[in-house]
């Protein structure tokens, strides 16, 4: 019973930085801004189901398994966000600035 409390508000928690991951996406103005919740959200939105789903399996053939793609996602997120950024940056993709205002150095946002 107490299992799949603690499973269910996981898969939840999971849920909620999933949502809150795709508006930040749908909000941000460039793609520099879109990285930082498309990374930081959905990987603790997977990785909340992932833990959720080995509390419900219990200790089976399964945990191993989930935590071997919660690992191998915490490490491809992070290098996927910094070669989208890098490759962005490559392209001379510009910053999103408010209209009327200037940057003094020119570098940068």
């Amino acid at each position: 019973m107490a299992k799949d409390i603690v499973a269910g508000v996981l898969c939840c928690v999971g849920t909620f930085f999933f949502l809150l991951g795709t508006t930040g996406l749908l909000r941000m103005p460039d793609i520099f801004t879109r990285l930082h919740p498309s990374t930081k959200c959905d990987t603790l939105g997977a990785c909340s189901i992932i833990i959720g789903l080995a509390v419900y399996s219990g200790w089976s053939w399964e945990m191993p398994k989930l935590v071997v793609i919660a690992c191998f996602l915490l490490l491809s997120s992070a290098t996927c966000g910094h070669a989208i950024g890098r490759s962005a940056l490559r392209r001379d993709i510009g910053y999103w600035r408010r209209k009327g205002t200037e940057v003094e150095d020119g570098d940068g946002a």
